[in-house]
């Protein structure tokens, strides 16, 4: 009795692991009338999301701003502010409605800022670190031409 009602639940345990890796890798999305992955999310989940979005956004308008001005410190805060930090606080239920590669585009985006914003402590080059921004937007490029938030 005791040794089925352990595969019985060993094996539900399964099936909702394998249900949520799944929903994880897949996200809850289809395809749109562009051609682009929409990603269905509840509008508060939409809002939180562009709102991360557009702190990134800020960030790299600071970044550059500074740069400009050849102040390296407020440079480097800028860039802070989209770096890791602001994406531990997403919910998770938002994390299991993305899809992986989304997920995977934004975390190296938020990695790429705070290593950006580490160099920028140590002064490297002007132009490296626009090349590096540069780099950055391609990934905010690539992710805008594959998805959207309907």
């Amino acid at each position: 009795m005791y040794k089925k009602l352990f595969f019985v639940s060993v094996g539900v345990w399964a099936l909702t692991l394998g249900a949520f890796l799944f929903l994880f890798v897949r996200g809850n999305t289809s395809t749109s009338t562009d051609n682009r992955q929409a990603i269905h999310l509840a509008p508060s989940e939409k809002d939180e999301v562009l709102k991360e979005m557009r702190q990134v956004l800020k960030a790299l308008n600071g970044t550059m701003k500074s740069l400009g001005q050849n102040d390296f410190k407020e440079a480097s805060l800028a860039a802070q502010g989209a770096g890791g930090k602001i994406a531990v606080d997403i919910n998770p239920v938002i994390m299991t409605k993305l899809p992986l590669e989304f997920k995977k585009l934004g975390m190296s985006m938020h990695d790429d800022f705070d290593k950006l914003s580490g160099d920028l402590k140590k002064n490297i080059p002007q132009q490296e670190a626009l090349v590096r921004l540069g780099e950055i937007t391609n990934k905010c490029i690539a992710c805008h031409a594959t998805y959207r938030l309907p």
